[in-house]
């Protein structure tokens, strides 16, 4: 299971979670991703329409179950958005029924029996959803080598169990390569070995109301995803 976060708005936590979840799901492997971020962008990388509303939040409001919310893209391949009707809460949970962190947390045993992989997609910052990242096998940090990112990660406190994920690196910018230099030395281990190139088709793709991995098989986005998808499978396999 993997909780995802980016350090700030704007890193491209959504669109790599996107094209990871796809990269995994090629490989042969069940795959549940599941927006956590009142946003409710990730449906938009799987071509779910822009004025659909539902989600497990709507659906817990609804005293719904949040279950039938989800989407079958295609034989092994879920999604489970946020839903729109629950956004005009603001900028918390509280409105909610239940405590999602701790919700999340309980039905992690019963996803597992179902799929290989469970992705989800969290709110910027890492203050929400503490528990669920602690149970994570992997709690991943995603920025951007720029010097906003950099500062913050400065001011960052780390739990033990998360990693670094650099997304939208640009090798022709002296700056990305001197950051990225520093960030290898200064986080050492906790950075991953794998990166995100910076890619327009990202962009491209997202118009199209989906992702590069599926929208672009052969950008360079796409091989990034792959060579992510590899790197958790081995470090799976490693765990075992």
């Amino acid at each position: 299971m993997i909780s995802s976060w980016g350090l700030r708005g704007g890193v491209g936590n959504t669109s790599m979670l996107a094209m990871l979840g796809d990269a995994l799901h090629a490989m042969g492997e069940p795959v549940l991703l599941i927006d956590l971020n009142r946003s409710d962008m990730l449906r938009l990388h799987f071509n779910i329409p822009f004025s659909d509303r539902h989600g497990w939040a709507a659906a817990s409001l609804a005293r719904l179950p949040w279950h039938e919310q989800a989407y079958f893209l295609e034989e092994g391949l879920w999604l489970l958005p946020y839903g729109r009707d629950a956004r005009q809460g603001g900028g918390s949970h509280k409105d909610l029924p239940e405590d999602p962190d701790a919700f999340w947390c309980s039905a992690l045993g019963r996803l597992a029996e179902r799929f290989s992989w469970v992705l989800f997609d969290l709110p910027s910052g890492g203050g929400e959803f503490p528990l669920l990242r602690k149970r994570s096998d992997l709690d991943l940090l995603v920025a951007t080598a720029d010097a906003g990112c950099h500062v913050l990660l400065a001011q960052t406190q780390f739990a033990p169990e998360t990693r670094m994920f650099v997304s939208a690196f640009d090798p022709s910018r002296p700056l990305s390569r001197d950051l990225l230099l520093d960030w290898r030395h200064r986080y050492g281990s906790r950075l991953l070995p794998v990166l995100m190139h910076r890619d327009e088709a990202v962009h491209e793709a997202l118009a199209k109301k989906t992702n590069a991995y599926a929208r672009f098989p052969d950008s360079a986005a796409a091989g990034d995803a792959r060579a992510l998808a590899t790197w958790c499978m081995a470090r799976r396999g490693a765990d075992a």
